[in-house]
């Protein structure tokens, strides 16, 4: 009877600290989709769009869009993992970073926002974006410090 309880003691522990740390429930922020509303936080409104390969897109201006999947799938913030989109012009150089749907608390997050973070790597490259030291934003420092981690691994992947 005390090992089952036990047992059933860890299974608790193990799934509330999952729930809490971004587990099975982040999965559907692993892969992000690009929309409309996230090449308008890329200052890409009424661009179109054509799929390269998974998670690449090209615009008609000749703009690569890179999802940070899988790059940034295990770099977790407050509330689990923070995916992002990287939009690199035809110069080599970053025009924009903007944010997927995630499952940060809110109040965080938007102090990330607020702070202009996701300005910090334009007009790098994806080699000296993966290299920039950045900040973390005060009062929300671990889900800054995951966009920065996940900006860092997908320039590293940019080719």
């Amino acid at each position: 009877m005390k090992t089952k309880t036990i047992i059933l003691s860890l299974l608790l522990v193990a799934t509330t600290v999952m729930a809490q740390h971004g587990g099975s429930s982040n999965a559907s922020y692993k892969n992000p989709q690009l929309t409309s509303k996230h090449l308008a936080a890329l200052g890409m409104a009424n661009i179109k769009v054509k799929q390269k390969s998974e998670g690449v897109w090209v615009s008609d201006k000749g703009v690569t869009i890179y999802s940070s999947h899988p790059y940034g799938d295990n770099i977790k913030g407050f509330s689990g993992a923070t995916p992002l989109f990287i939009a690199v012009g035809k110069n080599g150089k970053i025009q924009a970073v903007a944010p997927a749907a995630n499952t940060e608390t809110s109040d965080f997050w938007q102090r990330v926002k607020d702070s202009k973070l996701f300005k910090a790597w334009k007009g790098l490259t994806p080699a000296q974006a993966a290299k920039k030291k950045v900040d973390a934003v005060s009062g929300a420092t671990y889900s800054s410090t995951a966009v920065i981690k996940t900006v860092q691994a997908t320039a590293n992947n940019i080719k």
